[in-house]
């Protein structure tokens, strides 16, 4: 079985149940798409950047997972009113995987948070707040309809990794507001949403995919999205 490094968010606020007692976590969508692919799934702790090409040499592939924006200064910009919470901390660490998996020649897959990490880490930057910066006009954080209900569509590039999936247009659901601006270097864009959001990526190589939306909670309602899970983990075999 191919081993895939799932890098963890963390706990960095008390909460009654806690306290200060802070924790590393992922959510179980993601540990169930990478097994219902025949992949073995590791959660990578929060840890320093120069540990980061020590975890990938002992897995076969790194996926990304959602959760808090990523710091504008982490690529050159001062933070608007709009950035809710951020954590520079995972941002440092996620970037140092993404450049040791590339180094590597080992795959990479990002989802939501995901795809903006991977793109930055790449050299690209990001819309802070696509309503304002990029004038979306879609609800792209469809909360709080449940999170496995597809609820915009995507047109997705002919003949891309995407595509080949799941089709040229489909639904999909929707939890951010921040996006991909200028791509990351051997990026391009291969799906976007009808208010042209970045919904998806794939690098020249094929190596790093990503998308904004979130699979793991679409793939028991809706078993045809397990197909990126099952894709990427297939990528990790060869």
């Amino acid at each position: 079985m191919n081993k895939i490094g799932i890098a963890s968010n963390h706990l960095i606020h008390p909460n009654p149940r806690f306290d200060t007692n802070f924790i590393d976590y992922i959510q179980i969508d993601y540990v169930n798409g990478i097994k219902h692919a025949d992949g073995l799934p590791f959660v990578l702790p929060l840890g320093d950047p120069k540990d980061a090409e020590a975890y990938i040499e002992n897995v076969d592939g790194l996926l990304l997972s959602g959760g808090q924006g990523v710091t504008p200064a982490v690529y050159g910009e001062e933070p608007l009113k709009e950035v809710a919470e951020t954590d520079i901390y995972r941002d440092q660490f996620e970037i140092a995987l993404v450049q040791a998996a590339v180094k590597a020649h080992k795959p990479v897959l990002g989802i939501c948070r995901g795809i903006q990490i991977l793109n930055v880490a790449l050299g690209g930057t990001l819309y802070q707040d696509i309503y304002k910066q990029a004038g979306a006009y879609l609800k792209h954080n469809q909360y709080p309809t449940s999170w496995e209900i597809p609820t915009h569509h995507i047109t997705t590039d002919r003949n891309s990794w995407l595509n080949q999936l799941l089709g040229d247009r489909f639904l999909v659901n929707s939890f951010h507001h921040q996006g991909i601006h200028q791509l990351g270097k051997q990026l391009k864009s291969v799906a976007t949403s009808d208010d042209k959001v970045v919904e998806a990526v794939e690098s020249a190589d094929g190596n790093v995919i990503g998308v904004e939306f979130h699979p793991e909670m679409m793939a028991e309602a809706h078993p045809e999205f397990q197909k990126i899970f099952d894709y990427f983990v297939n990528k990790a075999r060869n």
